[in-house]
């Protein structure tokens, strides 16, 4: 842990961050009379004026839609810019037994979750692209493809660094989900980010959707410059594919039952070591780094990967749920299976209910009806969320320890970009060889801030 910061001062952070974004502040004169969060952008826009309006040079400059956008006088040269700041913050409170397994577990931090600059570009409606860097995580390259739009089926294929299509939960994005972090077997068993080529189906009037990949082994990368190098030092390949379908679907979406089923086949070298498989996860906290379950280096051949998918949507109430299992070709650990899997139950206390994609078969934002305007006595959507987890990474000769957490979660939703959200998760451990864990406890609360824009 770093030093270690009193909970009273994180929620004082929290505090200063909402005061100044909050869309009634007097931090933002031009802003005190805005009807919703929209308003606030378009009265922001209008405040800095000449710098973000064109036209200049023949290049138009505005702020729409939550979007910094630059387009060319002919509007066939188009860019999207957006950034997205999320704050945590916290105190974990741990036993004896993982104190002594993690020195640095116990206490209190407040760190940059997410600090991220987005651009999607578009050139005469033929090619499209997009590149996202995380700068809170040494400048973490996300996303970073590129595809052919003139063609129907082209234009369904992404080249480049990207998610493969595995997982309702992984697939989602991190300002989207239900809780602060990723439930623990998403975390341990998702394929990732890679460099490779993917197709989606994108058919959002059929009731069944796919997408699927072919994916180098590289793993994230910082810099560009280190694309080259990872790509010559892949540590094998990986085929991805993923159904998944929607059986009911009514008014629009307000209720709904989402079936899907995810696989990846991943070839290895069992004989590079500085990239064997290894199967590990955070307590579902960011809070600290320590991994409470983790299996280490496996070198193997193989790895199959399989996933189901469960999630209904009745009004304000929804249920998700996801179990996933790994099966290793890797002599030397005797063959290891693993498995884990979560389910949790969200009810928004204001009436409001999750949103979906049907193109490509996730969870979106959820917009408060209305949306917060304190004046008016409206104050956004709040979700009330409870959530269990677990994963099992002994099998074999492999003993990286089993993981059950409990987690409550109550969000506060004041505009689609903006939420804080509050986490009390009870995590168990047990059973974990090195660093011996025969049963170890943690309490963990936290808080984050997140900011769209």
């Amino acid at each position: 842990m770093n030093d270690q910061p009193t909970f009273s001062i994180v929620v004082a952070v929290f505090a200063v961050c909402f005061i100044i974004f909050s869309p009634g502040s007097n931090v933002f004169a031009d802003t005190q009379q805005s009807e919703s969060i929209d308003s606030f952008y378009k009265a922001l826009s209008e405040r800095v004026g000449q710098g973000i309006k064109g036209p200049i040079g023949g290049w138009q400059y505005y702020w729409k839609d939550g979007y910094f956008s630059i387009d060319s006088r002919q509007k066939n040269i188009k860019l999207r810019i957006n950034g997205q700041i999320l704050v945590d913050g916290g105190n974990i409170d741990a036993d004896h037994a993982l104190q002594n397994a993690f020195p640095g577990l116990d206490g209190g931090n407040i760190l940059f979750r997410k600090l991220t600059v987005s651009t999607y570009g578009n050139f005469y409606d033929t090619i499209d692209f997009t590149v996202g860097i995380d700068f809170a995580n040494v400048r973490d390259i996300q996303d970073i493809w590129i595809r052919y739009l003139k063609h129907p089926i082209l234009k369904k294929i992404k080249f480049g660094n990207m998610k493969e299509p595995f997982s309702l939960e992984y697939l989602t994005s991190i300002s989207r989900v239900a809780f602060m972090e990723r439930a623990l077997p998403d975390v341990a068993f998702s394929t990732g980010r890679n460099i490779g080529i993917r197709y989606d189906s994108l058919n959002p009037s059929r009731r069944i959707n796919w997408g699927a990949g072919f994916f180098l082994n590289t793993g994230s990368f910082s810099t560009v410059g280190q694309g080259a190098d990872q790509i010559s030092e892949a540590n094998g390949f990986d085929v991805t594919a993923r159904v998944f379908g929607l059986p009911v679907y009514d008014e629009n979406g307000k209720t709904m039952l989402h079936l899907g089923i995810g696989y990846s086949f991943g070839l290895r070298n069992e004989d590079n070591l500085d990239y064997a498989m290894q199967f590990r996860t955070r307590p579902e906290s960011r809070l600290t780094d320590d991994t409470l379950v983790d299996t280490g280096p496996v070198p193997g051949k193989r790895r199959d990967t399989v996933n189901a998918e469960l999630a209904m949507v009745y009004g304000p109430w929804s249920f998700q749920g996801q179990c996933y299992h790994a099966s290793l070709d890797a002599n030397t650990a005797g063959d290891p299976d693993f498995w884990g899997y979560y389910a949790f139950l969200s009810y928004f206390i204001t009436g409001e209910h999750r949103n979906y994609n049907k193109s490509i078969g996730v969870f979106t934002g959820v917009e408060p009806q209305p949306v917060f305007h304190p004046k008016k006595g409206d104050w956004g959507a709040w979700e009330l969320a409870l959530r269990h987890s677990y994963v099992d990474l002994n099998d074999g000769t492999i003993k990286g320890g089993k993981e059950s957490n409990f987690t409550v979660g109550l969000n506060w939703i004041q505009g689609r970009n903006t939420r804080v959200m509050f986490n009390y998760i009870h995590a168990y451990v047990k059973d974990r060889a090195s660093p011996y864990i025969e049963n170890g406890r943690a309490n963990i609360f936290q808080v984050r801030f997140q900011f769209i824009m």
